[in-house]
C-alpha cells in the first residue's frame, strides 16, 4: 500500500515539476513576444502553456511576481552554472573572478527582453526575498582571499566589482525600445563591459 501511495505522490511531483517548467519558459517567451510587461498576465501565460489558470495560480500565487522569483532562480543560478568554473583547479582565483560577471550578463541576455525586465525587478525581488539566495558579494570575497595581492582588501573589492556589475546591469536594461539615449547599451556592450570588469576595478589596487 505505501509503494502505491509513493508511486503516486511521485506522479504527482512530477506532473508539478512539468507544469512549474513549462509556465516558466511560456513566461520567458510571451514576456519577449509581447515587449510590454504592463499587458503580460498569469491567465495569459496559463493560456500559452495549455495548462488552468488555476494551476498556474498554484504555482505562482503573488503572480507576475512569483513568477519573475521563479524565473530568476530557475534561468539565473550562477552558482549552480558556475561550479565546475569554481571547481576547476586549472583557473586561478582571479580567472575565476572574471567570469562571474561574464556568466550573470550571458544569462541575461540569453533571456532577450526578459532579462532586461528582471533588472528592474531587482529591487522589489530582493525586498521581498525573492531573488536569487547567494551573494556575489561574498564569493567573490572568498576567491580574492585566496589571493596574496588582494585578500587583505577581499571585502573592499569585491564590493566594488558587485557594484560595477549592478550598473553595467541597469544600463543595459535602459536599452529597451526606442530610446536613442541608450541605444549604445546593447547586449554587446554589456558583454565587453563585463569581460572587462574586474581588470578595471582591479587596476585601482
Amino acid at each position: 500500500m505505501t509503494s502505491i501511495r509513493d508511486g503516486r505522490a511521485l506522479r504527482q511531483q512530477n506532473i508539478y515539476d512539468l507544469n512549474r517548467e513549462r509556465l516558466i519558459n511560456t513566461a520567458v517567451q510571451v514576456i519577449n513576444e509581447v515587449g510590454d510587461i504592463r499587458e503580460v498576465t498569469l491567465t495569459q501565460i496559463a493560456k500559452e502553456a495549455g495548462v488552468s489558470p488555476a494551476t498556474a495560480y498554484n504555482h505562482f500565487p503573488e503572480r507576475m511576481e512569483d513568477v519573475y522569483s521563479a524565473i530568476v532562480h530557475s534561468k539565473m543560478d550562477v552558482a549552480a552554472n558556475m561550479g565546475a568554473t569554481i571547481l576547476d583547479e586549472s583557473l586561478s582565483s582571479i580567472e575565476k573572478i572574471k567570469q562571474i560577471p561574464v556568466t550573470y550578463a550571458e544569462s541575461l541576455i540569453s533571456l532577450g527582453y526578459t532579462g532586461k525586465v528582471l533588472i528592474t525587478q531587482m529591487f522589489n525581488l530582493i525586498k521581498v526575498d525573492k531573488w536569487l539566495d547567494q551573494d556575489p558579494v561574498q564569493a567573490i570575497s572568498a576567491l580574492l582571499n585566496t589571493t596574496d595581492e588582494y585578500k587583505d582588501q577581499a571585502d573592499e573589492i569585491a564590493l566594488n566589482i558587485a557594484t560595477a556589475f549592478r550598473g553595467a546591469m541597469f544600463e543595459y536594461a535602459l536599452n529597451i525600445g526606442d530610446q536613442v539615449l541608450f541605444n549604445r547599451y546593447t547586449d554587446e556592450y554589456f558583454l565587453k563591459t563585463s569581460e572587462k570588469l574586474v581588470d578595471n576595478i582591479l587596476k585601482q589596487y
